[in-house]
């Protein structure tokens, strides 16, 4: 269910929902609340203001099943790749 302010587009962050005329994820709003950031700092943090915030907020609540399985999935993956080696240099990134 789409909540006004919110798009989601194929091809666009995923197909993920975010903030109209932004590439603003809801999970990017959803995990910084979570992280106890004050509506206001989110709005600030993003560039948002704080109708836009609330809009992602109001849209977790009635999706919420779908947007924590998401968040899940990409901690699942991050950790993944993380333990592959993937956003490690390999070689120093500047030469000494």
């Amino acid at each position: 269910m789409m909540t006004p302010g919110i798009t989601s587009k194929q091809g666009v962050r995923g197909g993920r929902p975010c903030i109209a005329g932004t590439g603003v994820r809801i999970t990017d709003i959803v995990t910084a609340a979570q992280l106890e950031y004050s509506c206001e700092e989110i709005a600030e943090d993003f560039d948002l203001s704080l109708e836009q915030v609330n809009a992602a907020l109001n849209y977790y609540q009635r999706n919420s099943a779908a947007i924590d399985a998401d968040l899940k999935r990409q901690d699942e993956n991050f950790e993944r790749l993380s333990k592959a080696g993937y956003g490690r240099p390999q070689a120093p990134v500047l030469p000494r």
